[in-house]
């Protein structure tokens, strides 16, 4: 027998079930009708003012006949509903200035079956009874609330509100099990929190979850993608607390000789990339500091280059969706134009730095043109353009003896220092 509810998924995406099949109303999941549909869905209960409707749908909007404007959108959702497949009916009713779903046909929702575990878990008394609810309700987060629409003040106000329910249900559930020593629940919890929620401090229950069952490689793997992860997108060194497990985890990992081979796993490169290396900037600071110690014994002549994007207003700052596009294609300029003895970091969204060995002053220009070249190329306009420094290690480090001149320079016009 089909089911004839509506079941309206909204938390991590929006969609429709009606008797098995899925609805599809608009072409655009963010229209008017389809936000109109939403917020009266979501007062099914106790019905939405009109007013309410007309500030959520064209608060920010410069519209002469608002009250008109929201009686076509429902003119039109009504038309939609019923060419989708859903029953026969006015499916939204009017009285007295309030907006009320009809209750003929049936609705749940999954935001708010969430808020109802929540909710019945916080007023629950009995432990086990109270982390069943959060169980359940951890198990319907499926992501953030509407999330193509967050731009929204109403769906920004909600999304808020479900969230701290999940962390506030999540975090109580993860403390009851670490005292039970359910380690493999929490991991499993986190790991989806993680997913959803990647720069939060869910990363950590993970490692700790895993260092209790002493799964170290597994949780060293994860403290390397999450740091990897904040250095690429936030710039931001591993926090005390990661160092701390960091270091924890590097005592008790094996390096008896029956390790060998995953030590030499781990020692493969596993993307056998053309071109220089890429490394994350702490690896390049410690990259750095063993080649200035190289140097003091072979005298290898080494330069460290900044590459910096410029725009018209001046230096690239701010990782909008186009600077992060443009530094993508200077990134992969950088890779192609050097040997694969170089390597090379993202300083910032603007800026890279490559390490140069074993060149002369003259080559290094050669390198720039190259660098150069390759971005303009990837560009084909001239919004963007690169400016190049480079200083030789020994400059950089007083210790080390100067073994040539420093030289610095812009796009690609060098001048002795």
């Amino acid at each position: 027998m089909p089911d004839n509810r509506l079941i309206v998924k909204m938390l991590g995406g929006f969609s429709l079930l009606y008797a098995g099949k899925e609805l599809i109303l608009d072409r655009s999941s963010v229209s008017k009708t389809t936000q109109l549909l939403q917020m009266v869905l979501l007062h099914q209960e106790d019905g939405i003012a009109k007013t309410s409707l007309i500030d959520g749908l064209y608060g920010r909007e410069d519209v002469e006949n608002r009250n008109g404007s929201l009686n076509n959108t429902l003119f039109r959702l009504r038309r939609q509903l019923k060419a989708a497949g859903l029953p026969e009916s006015n499916y939204i009713n009017i009285q007295k200035g309030m907006c009320r779903w009809d209750p003929e046909i049936p609705v749940e929702i999954d935001c708010c079956r969430f808020e109802e575990k929540v909710l019945a878990g916080q007023r629950e008394e009995e432990t086990e009874k109270k982390m069943e609810f959060y169980r359940e309700a951890c198990g319907l987060y499926a992501g953030e609330f509407l999330p193509d629409m967050i731009g929204e003040d109403w769906v920004t106000v909600r999304n808020i509100h479900y969230r701290n329910l999940y962390f506030s249900c999540l975090e109580e559930l993860c403390g009851w099990l670490k005292e039970k020593e359910e380690f493999e629940e929490i991991y499993q919890l986190t790991t989806q929190a993680s997913a959803i929620y990647p720069f939060e401090e869910w990363q950590i229950w993970r490692i700790d979850s895993l260092i209790a069952m002493a799964r170290y490689q597994e949780a060293m793997e994860i403290y390397q993608t999450t740091t990897r992860l904040f250095f690429d997108e936030l710039s931001l060194p591993p926090s005390p607390q990661m160092l701390e497990r960091f270091r924890f985890m590097s005592e008790r990992i094996s390096q008896s000789a029956g390790a060998i081979e995953d030590i030499k796993q781990g020692l493969i490169e596993r993307e056998m990339v053309k071109g220089a290396y890429f490394c994350t900037f702490p690896s390049f600071v410690d990259i750095y500091h063993i080649i200035s110690r190289m140097m003091e014994r072979n005298g290898t002549s080494v330069y460290i280059m900044l590459c910096t994007l410029r725009n018209s207003k001046g230096p690239v700052l701010g990782e909008d969706e186009r600077n992060r596009e443009v530094s993508g294609m200077l990134m992969d300029a950088i890779r192609e134009s050097l040997r694969r003895g170089d390597f090379y970091t993202r300083y910032n969204v603007g800026q890279y730095l490559v390490m140069l060995s074993g060149i002369n002053q003259e080559n290094c220009s050669k390198v720039s043109a190259r660098i150069g070249g390759a971005f303009r190329r990837r560009m084909r306009r001239n919004e963007f353009q690169v400016d190049f420094y480079v200083a030789s290690v020994a400059e950089i480090s007083p210790d080390i003896p100067e073994t040539g001149r420093s030289f610095s320079g812009s796009a690609d016009i060098w001048d002795k220092g």
